[in-house]
């Protein structure tokens, strides 16, 4: 090796690259987490919720003992709001509010249709997704 290609560095200039490595790797450890809907590939922006579902009968109220107005056919949809009705198999009552595909009436879907989390569920309102 010759003289010119021996990088020589200071005990300070040392000390200054490893702080700058340390900030660097405490910066992408400081990534925040994903969301709980985020985690399930859904997510709120601009306080709609777009998520993926199963395609599921729509009713005009937030329970089953509503009738049947439309149907969700997509398997990823928007829902402009959240609230509470009657139990289903999800085993919480928070039904979405969102327009149907068929013939294109708002109504309500369970929370089970949708790819949410339970902890999604137990409050959108929290993650930006207004109430009905």
């Amino acid at each position: 090796m010759d003289r010119q290609s021996t990088v020589r560095r200071s005990p300070r200039s040392k000390a200054a690259l490893a702080l700058a490595l340390l900030g660097l790797a405490s910066a992408l450890t400081m990534v925040a987490p994903a969301t709980p809907a985020q985690a399930a590939g859904c997510g709120v922006s601009g306080g709609t919720l777009w998520c993926g579902n199963r395609p599921v009968a729509m009713h005009f109220g937030p329970g089953y003992s509503s009738e049947v107005g439309d149907w969700l056919t997509s398997t990823y949809s928007w829902f402009s709001c959240w609230t509470y009705g009657g139990n289903h198999e999800g085993g919480n009552n928070t039904w979405y509010g969102t327009q149907g595909d068929g013939v294109g009436m708002f109504g309500y879907v369970p929370a089970v249709a949708l790819n949410t989390s339970s902890q999604f569920d137990a409050n959108p309102g929290n993650y930006g997704l207004p109430y009905c």
